[in-house]
């Protein structure tokens, strides 16, 4: 027993008396649909905003009219199999509004089986139903007010009555005061559809109405619109000439489903072979020229064959003294708007799958193309390059629209490209950039860019005489910090270039399928200035990161320069947004372009290892002064550092301009005697920047940990004289003895402290020792060396070095460590004896979070730093 939950809801509707109530209907199995119930002269325009605002939620980008005969209809298997995946196919490529009757027959309920198998179940599929409210069984169920209903489908469904199909989601009810009669919601549905399409196959209509979200919707708004028949009667062939002749929207008949639409097929294919018999005899004769006795011989000629054809409809067509002359109404939508109507051989017998989506998407560019004959065939194009979009159908765009490569270069795709953006239909914008779409003289306005990032919620307050610097003042640089100097990429001009240096990166990093137009173009504009200068590319992917669309990322990244410093600043971005967003998926997007500049940098040492270490610490004016060095840094890049290029620049900065060759021991007792460094090899080159990135030397960390270890073990005495060689007296000790043992402990103890010999570490220095004094000045110069690092963060501000700073896990833990050594240093030279046991201790964990300090050095280690972030992830699950 199909049942329905009903809650209610009122909307009081413009120009009208009485209110419209809306419902909320919930079926079984979690189905769920609203409703409305409305007289028949409703304004359809105020129907279809309130289905956009309160039901729907989005804008159909096609509607999809069905229509069919009322009485019960058993289409064949391989049939309902090729429509339903025609169907399907077509549903979940776009958003699509499905219009029926609404009723639990014949083709409506042929369509709710069909719908209820959706396979994607994130993108629903709205099926709307147009029906009389006195035609529908048990309808005093919903005629209730203020309160929650059920609606159950009727034991016993009267003649002239019908239940509502159960898939539907949303329903409208006509309410023309009738009881048990069917009909009387075609008039509305007539004007609704109409209102739904509103001009898009009209000769009026010369422009493309462009909208970017799907809030976006007024009432001169247009959407593309099609009406499938299957099978059909004398009132489908009505419904079929209104729907051509006045609603100007184009029809898809299925031919081998029988009534309607083998009769229309029929008549079609006989008009098409007199009317070519005809201008083949006399070729002379345009189609214009036509005269009215040629026009009637043919229409004679069709009225004869089809009586013969079709005998038992040929009664009502021919008869002229009915009311209704049917054969009338087909000769006119033949005659007069042939290229609305489009025949499907939906025959059970044909050995060719019928591809049921391409053909409805078909009909509606047919409509585009022949129904006005005042555009160009550049404007259809245009508009059916607009309707792929909505359909998000790029193979109809390669195979049927733009099939010469002359169209590119004739149709104006600026609002197309902008709306292929917006919607991240990544397909599209590679296509219309395969084809020389340039990208400079689209953003050539600024205002461009900022209104794409305005469309993805950002508030900007735009500086009118440079709107990059919005951009990048209220967006970029918040993100990234304050190390991204600004200046230098609005002002590249000013900043100094290695040009030969760019070369060598650009030979081993370009991508094969790059075009680099807007580079081309920008390099033979020199009527352009420093204000006016974007690079597209760079600032596309820029956007993309930004507003999380990876593959239009990747695509401009592809397309752009600086192809490693680009995937590092994305790797910076997507870990904020993580952090920021606490979503773990970015982190992934991070990795990705992690693994790209990976690649990148692994070439490019390959192909030439100078260069490569030169480029990691070379400044890149386009982000901002930024390093690969540093940025690898800051997102903790270890897989980037751990590369051979990287770890060469490191040596580099570690050995400074000193000869790698030179012997170790030369450069350490250089270092005690400052004169001999004279005698030392050195580079004739130097590097860069050398103090911007210091690197402790792994064997001085080793002689740290020594050092600390002796001083902990073997050369810790107190400056002072305790009564007692032990950190607790015999009492205190007794007291967590138990108590069977205690004259056994006690007489222990005695022999124990009349037989001593040692003092237990207890017994006093004069002063420190010469080891503990080094070590003291060792841990100062690290404190140092961290105040040091705080103020070489290249940010503005005191509070923003010291958020970076600690934004870093071992700083925070490098810090921790030096706290704990000056408490535990302080504590030990306190004059009493529990201050020194406490200092012992707490210097005994320090030296063991200095042992843990030492894995972030092995972690930049090739073999064994991807080693220890394993063991860290597996530790952290």
């Amino acid at each position: 027993m199909e049942q329905l939950l009903v809650s209610i809801h009122v909307m009081k509707r413009k120009n009208h008396r009485s209110n419209v109530c809306s419902f909320t209907v919930n079926y079984t199995q979690s189905n769920k649909a609203n409703y409305i119930r409305i007289p028949p002269d409703t304004s359809a325009i105020d129907v279809k905003d309130y289905l956009i605002q309160r039901c729907c939620n989005k804008r159909p980008s096609l509607v999809i009219s069905m229509t069919g005969s009322t009485k019960e209809y058993n289409m064949k298997s391989k049939l309902f199999r090729i429509f339903r995946k025609g169907l399907l196919k077509v549903v979940q490529t776009t958003d699509v509004w499905i219009i029926t009757d609404g009723i639990n027959t014949s083709i409506t309920k042929l369509i709710g089986e069909i719908i209820r198998t959706n396979p994607d179940s994130s993108r629903p599929i709205h099926l709307i139903g147009i029906a009389t409210w006195g035609y529908i069984s048990g309808v005093d169920q919903l005629d209730v007010h203020g309160t929650n209903v059920h609606y159950a489908k009727p034991r016993n469904v009267q003649k002239d009555e019908a239940s509502l199909e159960p898939n539907h989601t949303e329903f409208i009810f006509i309410d023309d005061g009738t009881r048990s009669k069917y009909g009387g919601e075609i008039e509305f549905r007539t004007r609704f559809e109409k209102a739904i399409a509103g001009e898009s196959f009209s000769s009026e209509n010369t422009t493309i109405h462009r909208r970017h979200s799907s809030q976006d919707w007024s009432a001169n708004d247009s959407v593309p619109a099609v009406l499938l028949v299957i099978e059909g009667y004398l009132e489908t062939i009505k419904t079929v000439h209104e729907t051509i002749i006045q609603n100007n929207i184009p029809v898809v008949l299925l031919e081998g489903t029988g009534g309607c639409c083998d009769l229309f097929s029929k008549a079609y294919h006989l008009y098409n072979e007199y009317y070519n018999k005809t201008s083949i005899s006399d070729r002379t004769i345009a189609e214009s020229d036509f005269s009215s006795e040629q026009k009637d011989q043919i229409k004679n000629k069709l009225r004869e064959k089809l009586k013969i054809c079709n005998n038992e409809m040929n009664q009502t067509i021919s008869n002229e003294n009915v009311e209704i002359n049917y054969f009338e109404l087909i000769y006119e939508c033949i005659e007069t708007r042939k290229i609305l109507l489009n025949i499907i051989n939906f025959n059970a017998h044909s050995l060719v799958e019928l591809d049921m989506d391409l053909a409805i998407l078909q009909a509606l560019l047919n409509a585009t193309s022949g129904n006005d004959s005042s555009k160009t065939t550049i404007e259809q194009k245009r508009e059916q390059l607009y309707l792929a979009l909505e359909w998000n159908r790029i193979d109809i765009v390669k195979n049927f629209i733009m099939k010469d490569d002359r169209d590119w270069k004739l149709v104006d795709l600026n609002d197309l490209f902008e709306m292929a953006l917006v919607r991240n239909q990544i397909s599209f914008v590679q296509l219309f950039l395969d084809h020389d779409f340039s990208l400079v003289d689209f953003f050539e306005n600024h205002d461009k860019l900022v209104t794409l990032y305005k469309n993805e919620n950002f508030n900007l307050t735009q500086d009118l005489n440079n709107p990059l610097r919005s951009i990048y003042k209220q967006i970029i640089q918040p993100l990234t910090g304050d190390f991204f100097e600004v200046n230098a990429v609005l002002n590249p001009d000013e900043v100094s270039h290695d040009t030969e240096l760019d070369d060598e990166i650009c030979s081993c990093c370009t991508i094969t399928y790059h075009k680099n137009s807007s580079i081309q173009h920008i390099n033979g504009s020199s009527k352009r200035s420093i204000m006016t200068y974007m690079d597209v590319d760079k600032e596309l992917f820029l956007w993309s990161i930004i507003t999380g669309k990876q593959d239009l990322a990747l695509l401009f990244w592809a397309r752009g320069k600086n192809k490693i410093c680009a995937a590092l600043i994305a790797t910076l971005l997507y870990k904020i947004k993580a952090r920021k967003d606490k979503d773990p998926s970015y982190n992934a997007l991070a990795d990705e372009f992690q693994n790209l500049a990976v690649q990148i940098l692994e070439k490019f040492y390959r192909t030439d290892p100078s260069a490569c270490t030169k480029a990691i610490i070379r400044q890149i004016p386009e982000f901002g002064n930024a390093t690969w060095l540093h940025l690898a840094v800051m997102v903790e890049a270890k897989q980037f550092i751990a590369q051979r290029a990287v770890q060469r620049v490191l040596s580099d900065i570690w050995y400074g301009y000193i000869d790698h060759t030179e012997d170790n021991r030369l450069i350490i007792f250089s270092t005690i005697m400052l004169w001999y460094s004279g005698f030392l090899h050195y580079h004739q080159e130097m590097v860069e920047r050398t103090e911007q990135f210091p690197l402790k030397s792994f064997y001085s960390h080793i002689i740290f940990l020594m050092l600390f270890s002796y001083v902990i073990l073997c050369d810790f005495f107190p400056l002072y004289e305790f009564q007692s060689d032990k950190c607790f007296e015999n009492g205190e000790i007794n007291t967590v003895i138990d108590i069977s043992n205690h004259n056994i402990s006690k007489k222990s103890l005695t022999m124990t402290n009349n037989n001593q010999t040692f003092h237990n570490g207890l017994h006093r220095h004069h002063q420190l020792a010469t080891t503990e004094i080094i070590l003291v000045v060792w841990l100062v110069a690290l404190f140092c060396d961290e105040i040091r690092q705080v103020f070489e963060i290249e940010l503005k501000s005191i509070y923003g070095k010291i958020t970076a700073y600690f934004s870093v896990f071992w700083n925070k833990l490098d810090l921790l460590a030096l706290f704990l050594f000056f408490l535990g240093f302080t504590l030990r030279i306190w004059p009493t004896k529990q201050c020194f046991c406490a200092a012992r201790i707490i210097l005994a964990v320090d030296l063991s979070l200095w042992y843990i300090r030492t894995l972030d050095m092995f972690a930049a280690v090739k073999r064994l730093g991807p080693k220890l972030v394993m063991i860290g992830e597996m530790v952290m699950c």
